[in-house]
Parts: structure tokens; sequence; C-alpha cells
């Protein structure tokens, strides 16, 4: 066997074995696809608050009293501009991925809340309430609703457990059309315990 025969086998052998080795698939469009929507809401609960003023003041004739409500809702979401490709991790050859998403943050939306008149009576004497007060009487109202919401947690932790559920249904699907089996996790939780859907993801 010459030399230029040996080495010819040698340039088949290397083309072979460089063909036979798979490559690793790229997940730039899966990634993207999830980042698409910097936040994604997966659970919302409607809210109704109301703000009542009264003024009676003996040495004034008539009576000043007025309520209004609002309608707003809390939001539950997931700010995927906080989730990274490292926050997957593909195994190819089982065909699984686990994903750790970023926490699930709770926030009340709808800053602009119209103001409705449920019952007012403002006496002839008195003084009408005007954009301004009202103003006042809804940011007050809404400092107030921050607070009882702050006070009461179940608010906070049923609207969390309802948009965890929610989320590891959209991104097990998400991952089962792309052909992966996903174990979804949240960068906030403890694997020892809870609802996960694998055990020991660390």
């Amino acid at each position: 066997m010459t030399k230029f025969t040996a080495f010819s086998f040698l340039l088949i052998g290397f083309f072979l074995f460089a063909c036979s080795k798979k490559q690793a698939p790229d997940h730039t469009q899966l990634y993207e696809e999830i980042r698409h929507v910097n936040k994604m809401e997966f659970a919302s609960m409607a809210v109704t608050k109301t703000v009542k003023t009264e003024r009676s003041d003996w040495y004034k004739v008539g009576k000043r009293i007025a309520v209004y409500s609002f309608d707003t809702y809390i939001k539950a979401y997931i700010d995927l501009f906080q989730f990274e490709m490292e926050n997957m991790e593909f195994d190819e050859e089982n065909k699984t991925v686990k994903v750790t998403l970023p926490p699930i943050e709770v926030e009340i939306a709808g800053r602009d809340m119209e103001l409705k008149k449920e019952y007012e009576n403002v006496g002839m004497f008195r003084t009408e309430i005007d954009s301004k007060e009202r103003a006042k009487m809804k940011e007050k109202a809404s400092a107030d609703l921050r607070k009882e919401l702050e006070g009461d947690p179940e608010y906070k932790r049923r609207l969390e457990d309802t948009a965890r559920r929610k989320a590891r249904s959209y991104f097990e699907t998400l991952f089962k059309n792309a052909g992966y089996t996903a174990y979804i996790r949240f960068s906030d939780e403890n694997t020892d315990g809870g609802d996960y859907n694998i055990k020991n993801y660390d």
C-alpha cells in the first residue's frame, strides 16, 4: 500500500467519522419564542374597592357625603426577561429538558381606573366634590388596597398557586410540541417539597 493510498483511506475515515457525529440541536428559536413576551400573565383576580368621603361639621348647613368605587385586578405573571438560555438543560438522548423559570410575581394592575359614583349627597350650602378631591380619594383608596393585600397574604398565595399550575402546563405543552418532556421548577422554590413534576431537581 502506497503512502498516497494510506493517506486517502485516512481522509475517508476522518470524513465518515465527522459525518456520523450528530450535530447538537440549536434551541435558539425555542428560546426566542419564550422570551418574546417579557411579562407573561398566568392568573388574575378582579377587585372592587369603595371609597367614602363625609363631612357634617356642626357649623355648616347640610350634608356632604359621597361614595365612589373603582374596579381593578391583581395579576400574577412571570418576567421572562429574566429567562436565560442556561435555564434550559436538554438531554437529547432521552428527549427531556429541565427548565428553571423566574419566580411568580404579583402586582396590582389598572392604575388609571375610573371612579364610579355609587352615592352622593351634597347639600345646597356645601362645596361640590371636584376632580382634584376625587383624585386624592382614589390615591388613598389605592394605598389602602395595597395595605389590605399585604396584610392578607392569602390573596397572593392563591394567585401564585394558580399561576404556577398554569405556567407548568403551558411550558410542558410548549416543549412537548418541540419533542421534549419538560420538567419545570421555579427559581425561588425548594425542590424538597411542594408541587413539582420531578423529584430532586436541583
